[in-house]
């Protein structure tokens, strides 16, 4: 009986022994994310294209409803945040009128693979007047007319969308 123990016991452990002197089977390459531009400049620029063109695609939608439209250039936090402040504008009766203009577009940082940017935006609406549905101007007297924005803008197929916008706090325009 004993003879039979030790023999199965031997055959386990010269399976076990066996078994970690094999190659192991290749797994599949991990794809390494490429960067989507060769510089942190070109990245720069094609976010900052993406911003202009967003605020032209912002003005010409005022002037034109069946401009292109601009929510095509947001995604995430942006694009919901877009979607409240038009329901909000319905809800009050109220929409804006005149042009927004970057006056200005400051790279700050990217993401390692160049997918991901941050700026600050200098945004001129000094132009940008709220209407309500008689006509009257209601836009506030104190506001200020330009603001300097911090974007976060993402690389997406192949080309940015701007994933957040808000008031920078520290910067000015």
């Amino acid at each position: 009986m004993r003879t039979r123990v030790t023999a199965a016991a031997l055959g386990a452990l010269m399976m076990l022994t066996l078994a970690g002197c094999t190659t192991p089977e290749p797994m599949d390459p991990t794809p390494t994310p490429t960067s989507a531009f060769a510089s942190e400049e070109e990245a720069f620029a094609a976010a900052e294209a993406t911003y202009r063109a967003y605020a032209a695609a912002e003005n010409a939608r005022r002037e034109d409803p069946n401009a292109p439209d601009p929510q095509l250039f947001l995604t995430g936090s942006a694009l919901e945040n877009h979607i409240d402040s038009q329901r909000r504008f319905d809800e009050l009766g109220v929409h804006l009128v005149g042009d927004s203009v970057v006056t200005a577009f400051d790279g700050q940082s990217t993401s390692s693979d160049l997918r991901r940017v941050i700026a600050v935006v200098c945004l001129d609406s000094s132009a940008a007047r709220l209407l309500d549905s008689a006509g009257n101007v209601v836009t506030p007297e104190d506001r200020d007319a330009t603001l300097a924005l911090e974007a976060s803008l993402k690389f997406v197929g192949d080309a940015f969308l701007i994933t957040d916008s808000e008031i920078a706090g520290d910067s000015s325009c």
